[in-house]
């Protein structure tokens, strides 16, 4: 039954009904705290590469995009007309909305409406694509970009028209640019459909692939000649290809996102991070695709050297592809669906089904999609058009060549739910003909399907031992509840998460961080000693234990703790820094001296500004001069435009009986900050110690007239000789 303009009724109602169930989502999740741009989470880099380009057009990002590009130009062009993100998350819901809508029309082209009808009910209660919309992450376009890549691929089978083509050929590229492994697809579909046409004769065959690949071809060109405009290298899509292969194929992958060693776990730490990496093995600066080559290069020698190891943990990542386990990248669909309060309790449908459901019936689908009982309508004719097997799979072999895509990098939710949607129309397929053979007392012809479904059930249900993330996500809250100033609610959800958790020493831990950063002392110190308890004796706990003793006035309590953390080689540059201030702090200046000495120049080095500066001007009160010229140095490199790391510099070598030596840094410091009274005064100091008394007097009178309270501006002035230079 048809509406107005040919539309079928049912499309109508489920259209109706995908949004009500989107918008109930996004009323409900999407102002939610812990969903919002924040830190250096991948949303964050996504709002802010968009600004930029919203205000000064695609070249306004002076590089080669580092993520998939596409979403950048989605909301730049969404805060071009309306910088905001609920405007953003609007059009999300209203694209998931029209993916239910060519779920249908997919289903319907290739089998039947009661197909249709069902698998459109599948993809409006599969709760990870109503999450996902909602976020501010590239994934939000996934739903939508597949559905109508896979409707388009499949209306090219439906009859001659040369649109569809050209269209699937554009959504594919732009699918690309969302999804890179959706590249492989996607320069797959025109030998497709070449192959598919070749009985009608090799050039015609032929023509019909190249108007899906022109297109294409065009799309990501665009986005590579914007690469190569700001950067001058030639980057199809993104250059971060090389980072993510590494992390799915090294010597201690198990198949999903981890942290590589000295790269930050965020998208904007890969950025800066994985240059750093690259660059220190090659003794070389590298361009992008250069660091890119050079991870790509590393997971390729593993696995040259480990054909067994990579080939099991290929076949791992297949086995996670296929698993129901929720596997988080930035936010825990578990944590969302299970413990807040929202619709996407109800919408139950996911892997767990779809994958039993959608592999076997993609596998009947050839038969049924191929019989004379389920044409595929052509719009030239109403009769029958049968369809064979190659027209079938150049929809269907989406599901084996993208899943394979995804477990060549590394598998996470978002990465590999693109495999749903067409497996929504799959599971519809058996549930309608299982209904079917049920309603004709055909039981029999059910043993071998289910069998099949039972077999896959297996493998989607086996134990991945993976974290889903919801311990993550729970203590993410209670952190963000500590942050809020909430601290009686977050100790009260501590309590409740806690014992259920499964690393509980970990919740502890985070929460004392974000409690010792809030000046929270005593609640810190309770929740991180109950982190130790739990956990034992680590480095990071010791480290972050020390501080919040010391910052309690606790320093002699402190110092065992720092110490350890420091023995234990945890981040030197800051337990160092701090186990000095603790010895200083408990009065023990003759072991603070010899631990800030003890510290090589490597941790110096990587110690910032202005803990450099605080550690000067500390060995200054311990009268270490020696030890203030050297951090002070060390500060002087860092940030040679501060005029107070200079002159700090000049008092230890004044202090060293060192005048000469001062009187550089003490000048520059003068004219950085000629306003400074102090920097005049030091300066008429040196001057003095070097017997040029008329510049003496002169720097003096400079630092009286800044700060006419100064006395020992005067004092020196009156210990000056009259009259001599």
């Amino acid at each position: 039954m048809t509406g107005r303009g040919g539309i079928p009724r049912d499309l109508v109602w489920v259209l109706a009904a995908a949004l009500a169930v989107k918008a109930t989502v996004l009323v409900q999740l999407g102002g939610h705290p812990l969903l919002q741009p924040h830190g250096e989470l991948d949303t964050t880099y996504y709002v802010e590469l968009a600004r930029r380009i919203a205000a000064g057009g695609p070249l306004a990002v002076r590089e080669a995009f580092f993520v998939s590009p596409l979403y950048v130009y989605f909301l730049a062009a969404v805060f071009a007309v309306h910088e905001s993100l609920v405007a953003a998350r609007a059009v999300q819901v209203l694209l998931g909305t029209a993916a239910v809508g060519f779920v249908y029309l997919t289903a319907r082209l290739w089998f039947d409406g009661r197909t249709a009808r069902v698998a459109a009910v599948l993809a409006l209660l599969t709760g990870l694509f109503a999450f996902n919309e909602i976020l501010v992450l590239q994934s939000a376009l996934d739903p939508f970009l597949a559905a109508c890549a896979l409707y388009l691929v499949s209306r090219t089978q439906a009859d001659d028209a040369r649109w569809p083509l050209v269209a699937a050929g554009v959504v594919l590229g732009l699918f690309a640019l969302n999804r890179p492994n959706a590249f492989v697809y996607g320069a797959a579909v025109p030998a497709l459909i070449a192959f598919a046409s070749w009985p009608r004769g090799g050039r015609a065959a032929l023509g019909r692939g190249a108007l899906v690949l022109l297109p294409l071809v065009v799309v990501l060109g665009a986005n590579a000649a914007r690469n190569y405009a700001v950067s001058g290298e030639a980057i199809l899509i993104s250059s971060h290809g090389g980072l993510n292969f590494y992390i799915g194929n090294n010597e201690k992958a198990d198949g999903v996102y981890d942290r590589v060693e000295g790269v930050t776990l965020s998208v904007t730490g890969q950025v800066r991070d994985a240059t750093r990496v690259a660059e220190a093995a090659e003794g070389r600066r590298l361009s992008a695709s250069q660091v890119s080559a050079y991870f790509y290069g590393r997971a390729w020698a593993w696995m040259a050297a480990h054909p067994g190891g990579a080939a099991r943990l290929f076949v791992r990542k297949i086995a996670l592809v296929l698993n129901r386990t929720d596997v988080p990248l930035n936010y825990s669909y578990a944590f969302y669906r299970l413990d807040e309060a929202s619709l996407l309790r109800v919408l139950v449908v996911g892997s767990w089904l779809l994958v039993p459901l959608g592999l076997v019936g993609l596998i009947l689908g050839v038969r049924l999609a191929t019989s004379p009982q389920s044409p595929v309508p052509s719009p030239r004719s109403s009769a029958p058009n049968p369809q064979s097997h190659r027209q079938y799979w150049v929809w269907a072999s989406f599901v084996p060549v993208y899943g394979l895509s995804v477990a060549a990098f590394f598998v996470s939710d978002r990465y590999r739910m693109p495999l749903l949607v067409p497996l929504c129309v799959s599971s519809g397929v058996l549930l309608v003909w299982a209904f079917d053979r049920l309603r004709g007392r055909r039981v029999a012809a059910l043993v071998v399907p289910a069998a099949g479904v039972a077999l896959v059930a297996v493998v989607a249900g086996w134990p991945s031992g993976l974290d889903n993330g919801l311990g993550g996500e729970r203590t993410r809250k209670a952190v963000w509840l500590v942050e809020q100033g909430q601290y009686d609610d977050a100790l009260r959800y501590v309590g409740e998460i806690a014992p259920h958790d499964s690393h509980p020493g970990v919740v502890h831990f985070r929460v004392g961080e974000a409690l010792t950063a809030a000046g929270r002392y005593d609640a810190a110190i309770a929740q991180l000693t109950d982190a130790r308890r739990i956990d034992g004796a680590r480095p990071a706990i010791d480290l972050t234990l020390g501080q919040a003793l010391l910052m309690d006035g606790r320093s002699q309590e402190a110092i065992a703790h720092l110490a350890a953390a420091l023995d234990g080689g945890f981040r030197p540059e800051v337990s160092g820094p701090w186990l000095v201030r603790a010895l200083a702090a408990a009065g023990r200046k003759a072991d603070a001296v010899r631990a800030l000495a003890a510290l090589p120049d490597e941790v110096v080095g990587a110690v910032q500004v202005d803990t450099l500066f605080e550690l000067g001007t500390l060995a200054l009160r311990l009268d270490a001069p020696g030890q203030a010229e050297r951090w002070s140095r060390a500060a002087v490199a860092h940030a040679p435009d501060r005029a107070d790391v200079h002159e700090q510099l000049a008092v230890a070598l004044v202090m060293l009986g060192r005048p000469a030596d001062a009187l550089g840094p003490i000048a520059t410091a003068c004219r950085l900050e000629p306003s400074s009274a102090s920097a005049h005064l030091n300066l008429a100091v040196v001057y003095a110690q070097l017997g040029r008394f008329a510049e003496a007097r002169e720097q003096a009178t400079t630092a009286t007239r800044l700060d006419p309270t100064e006395p020992r501006a005067a004092a020196l002035l009156k210990a000056l000789p009259p009259g001599r230079r």
